[in-house]
């Protein structure tokens, strides 16, 4: 039986991007993957036939530069595109609010749904985090610091403030005290919800809007300038998000690393507390001094780890964990060009196609989204953030054609009532058309099929327990050293030798690839202190 310095479970992107720099340790790397295609989340799949498009993670605009590079990505086939917009917020009456690269043109569009006094305000908005993150001085690159720690470094009254607002208000009270349009409102509160079950009135969802600062701060002390004024970007691979996983896995395996697909892990091998290797469902095993999960941790520290491994308080409160998911996808097949109500020319609309676009009324609406999902149910009034990938690379569909990417928000895992996702996939599917046909005028002329995975089908396909893409709310109290557990905050486990990294972990950066990085120079950092049995790393 072949012997592994460290296997890797779960070749997401975190998983990828961590079996390379073991590798590059000069570690001996096997990657196990249940699924028949590395990426996790991230892939490009055929929905449709004929029609292929990134399926459950749209967007790779969180890609770390320093990894891209470390792992030369460009080298091992993945082409990036920016297109010119970062994004557009489209309302329930056909109208959006543009975010123009230029800021003439930008602030000219905003004044057709603000005065100048908001728009001021908007910036001021920007201005605060930015305050807030570079105050915090946190790293993304090093393991999470106490909550306490960050919270001592304010200690200026109005720092103090500050603090409190972002960590235990929520993103409308930040808002209500810089903007008075409901649609600029609108605008930042739909970049905060992301996947969370969180809505814009939730005490502590006014730490979201603060990822995106705190990482380009952290970014700029590494020498790394990649700021974004809007708190995004638009990153578009050729090939759907899953060309990035595609070429990271041909990067690892370049490298040295060995990848396994269809190799479903049903549990990790332990022996007083210390792991030994894992074990298939197909009954296959494979040792090694170390294993590395890239998959949701509830899931790795309840179901995979045998039961009197972990201390019995840590597995306790691992059960108690909330992942309450609320997202679910829906792909539409389009033959022929989707036509934007707000595109004032052929131009406009060409430039519409090729970015992020969501879909958020108002904060009124996205708070309605989510009071019904924490009763168990879903509003009808869906909101939606959704991506073309065939607009930036035409060769995924047939000629002429589109594949629509869709993320819904405000649908619950768990349904009251006797309902089950089996019987609303259907309705949910025609409710985010209903919905998109508000801002496309064409849609229905040109639907040529919908597809739904519903938040029961993304755990079921892609692990995504209760279908929570960030493996638990990113949110006060489930950051810095409290994700997932105070225990296991640092990449290790109470377990000797078992490592962990994901979205779960921080600092739950979706798909930059951060936590993957971070857990190898965790495992690699343990064996130079000789905290593990291997020969040292180089």
């Amino acid at each position: 039986m072949a012997k592994y310095d460290v296997i890797v479970v779960g070749a997401g992107h975190s998983g990828l991007v961590a079996s390379w720099y073991l590798a590059r340790a000069g570690w001996k790397v096997l990657v196990l993957e249940r699924g028949e295609q590395v990426g996790g989340t991230c892939v490009t799949e055929e929905i449709f036939p004929g029609y292929r498009g990134s399926s459950v993670a749209n967007s790779s605009h969180s890609l770390d530069p320093k990894i891209s590079a470390d792992m030369e990505l460009h080298k091992f086939g993945l082409q990036l595109t920016h297109p010119s917009l970062s994004s557009i917020t489209f309302f329930s009456d056909g109208d959006a609010l543009v975010m123009w690269p230029d800021r003439e043109e930008r602030r000219r569009e905003m004044l057709r749904f603000a005065d100048e006094d908001d728009i001021r305000g908007f910036y001021d908005v920007l201005k605060f985090y930015e305050r807030v993150a570079g105050k915090m001085d946190v790293s993304f690159y090093e393991p999470p610091p106490a909550f306490e720690d960050i919270a001592a470094r304010f200690s200026h009254p109005e720092d103090k403030e500050a603090f409190n607002l972002v960590m235990f208000g929520s993103v409308a009270d930040v808002l209500d005290r810089h903007l008075k349009s409901p649609w600029l409102q609108a605008f930042m509160a739909g970049t905060a919800m992301a996947t969370n079950l969180v809505g814009p009135r939730t005490p502590g969802s006014g730490y979201l809007l603060l990822q995106r600062p705190l990482y380009e701060a952290s970014m700029r002390r590494r020498g790394i300038e990649d700021n974004n004024e809007l708190m995004m970007k638009n990153a578009s691979p050729l090939g759907g998000v899953g060309a990035v996983t595609q070429a990271m896995a041909r990067s690892a395996r370049a490298m040295g690393v060995e990848i396994v697909l269809e190799a479903e892990v049903k549990e990790i091998l332990c022996d007083k507390g210390r792991a030994l290797g894992v074990l298939l469902s197909d009954g296959r095993e494979f040792l090694a001094a170390r294993v590395l999960t890239n998959v949701n941790p509830k899931t790795v520290l309840t179901r995979m780890v045998p039961p009197n491994q972990l201390p019995k308080e840590v597995e306790d409160r691992a059960r108690r964990i909330k992942m309450s998911g609320s997202s679910s996808k829906v792909h539409l097949a389009l033959e022929g060009t989707p036509r934007f109500r707000r595109a004032r020319s052929d131009a406009e609309n060409e430039a519409f196609l090729k970015t992020n676009f969501r879909v958020v009324p108002s904060v009124d609406v996205l708070q309605e989204s989510y009071n019904e999902a924490i009763m168990g149910s879903w509003s009808p009034k869906v909101t939606i953030s959704g991506v073309i990938s065939s607009a930036v690379d035409p060769s995924m569909t047939p000629p002429g054609c589109h594949f629509m990417s869709l993320s819904v928000r405000g649908t619950p895992y768990h349904l009251a009532n006797g309902r089950n996702w089996e019987n609303e996939r259907e309705a949910l599917g025609k409710a985010v058309v209903a919905t998109l046909a508000d801002n496309i005028t064409n849609l229905h002329s040109i639907l040529a099929g919908v597809h739904v995975y519903t938040p029961v089908d993304l755990e079921k396909k892609f692990g995504m327990a209760e279908g929570n893409g960030a493996h638990g709310d990113i949110i006060p109290g489930k950051i810095f050293d409290a994700r997932p557990l105070p225990e296991c905050s640092h990449y290790a486990t109470p377990i000797e030798g078992l490592y962990m990294c994901g979205a779960g972990m921080w600092p739950a950066n979706y798909m930059s690839g951060l936590t993957g990085y971070n857990a190898s120079h965790r495992m690699v950092a343990d064996a130079r202190a000789g905290r593990i049995d291997l020969s040292e790393a180089v």
